[in-house]
C-alpha cells in the first residue's frame, strides 16, 4: 500500500511540474482548455439540476405512492 500510495504522489507531483511547464510555453493553449472543460462542467452541472428538478416534482405529489407486493 505504500508503494502505491507513492506512485500516486510521484504522479501528483510529475504532472503539476508538466501542467507548470505547459503554462510557461504556451498559456494561451492551457487558458482555452481550462474554459472548454467549465463550459463542459458547467453544461453537466445544469442537467443534473434539470433532471432532478423534474424527477422531484413528479415524486412530491400529493397522492400516495403504490406498493406492489
Amino acid at each position: 500500500m505504500l508503494k502505491t500510495l507513492s506512485a500516486i504522489a510521484g504522479g501528483i507531483f510529475v504532472g503539476a511540474v508538466a501542467v507548470e511547464i505547459l503554462r510557461t510555453k504556451c498559456p494561451d493553449t492551457l487558458d482555452k482548455f481550462y474554459a472548454k472543460v467549465n463550459n463542459f462542467a458547467a453544461g453537466i452541472k445544469e442537467g443534473f439540476h434539470e433532471g432532478y428538478c423534474s424527477v422531484s416534482k413528479v415524486t412530491t405529489s400529493s397522492e400516495p405512492a403504490e406498493v406492489r407486493a
